[in-house]
């Protein structure tokens, strides 16, 4: 069944519903997969843990769910792993800071009597695991939470592009109820911007990509380049017009 979350687009276009319903089924599994994260968040933050330490924590909850289905650790791995925890969570706090410390160690300096649930998780480059954090306590309903997001989705069927701009619209609890709303699929996007000025810069690529000078100018144009929004400009003027308009009356 899980395999077969990955071909709903297969199903509905033979249902004839379309790119439409791409697009819905896009976004509504971002949203869905916000919410559940917006749970987690909050019951840490209801727990006492916030901050930059909430924050972090987070990503790193983030890291593990995509590289779980992505190909970065052994396929459910990090699912396995917080499914070993005790029931009512208890153990939890303790399992994930020793996990986030195993991911931040080259395995060449790992100690040798690692259990074998920590031995399979990879090293992660970078500084994505780097800082301690303070220990996050867990019950067993936050922990259900964790579980129930790692189950639930496939990760490599999350936009990180729409997911990101959700989850950070999510930590505002006013602006919950509109999420999912404003937010088109980035292959609809493709359809716009390619053939405004994205192809033309994929050939222009293309034609300069054998020398490092003409590189190091195609990116000097890239850095130079300005893109603007026509529509949103529209609804910022409407939107200003509106307030100036009881003032001009």
């Amino acid at each position: 069944m899980r395999q077969l979350k990955g071909h709903t687009r297969i199903f509905s276009q033979l249902a004839g519903y379309g790119a439409q319903a791409e697009e819905a089924t896009e976004i509504e599994v971002n949203t869905a997969a916000s919410y559940k994260m917006a749970r987690i968040h909050d019951a840490l933050k209801e727990n006492g843990y916030s901050g930059h330490a909430l924050e972090v924590f987070l990503v790193r909850l983030l890291f593990c769910l995509f590289a779980d289905d992505t190909g970065i650790f052994e396929k459910d791995s990090f699912q396995h792993y917080i499914l070993a925890s005790r029931a009512d969570g208890s153990d939890l706090s303790g399992r994930l800071s020793e996990l986030f410390w195993v991911l931040n160690t080259p395995e060449s300096t790992r100690m040798k009597t690692m259990p074998d649930e920590l031995k399979r998780f990879r090293y992660i480059n970078g500084s994505i695991f780097r800082d301690p954090l303070p220990p996050a306590s867990f019950d067993g309903s936050m922990r259900d939470a964790l579980v129930e997001v790692s189950r639930e989705f496939d990760w490599t069927l999350i936009s990180p592009s729409i997911f990101g701009a959700m989850f950070q619209g999510v930590m505002d609890q006013q602006a919950r109820r509109a999420l999912g709303v404003h937010y088109t699929s980035q292959e609809n996007i493709l359809k716009v911007i390619r053939p405004l000025f994205l192809d033309a810069l994929y050939d222009e690529f293309e034609r300069c990509k054998s020398t490092t000078r003409e590189l190091r100018a195609f990116q000097d144009k890239l850095a130079s380049l300005h893109f603007l929004d026509i529509i949103l400009q529209s609804l910022i003027q409407f939107n200003g017009s509106r307030k100036l308009l009881p003032l001009a009356g």
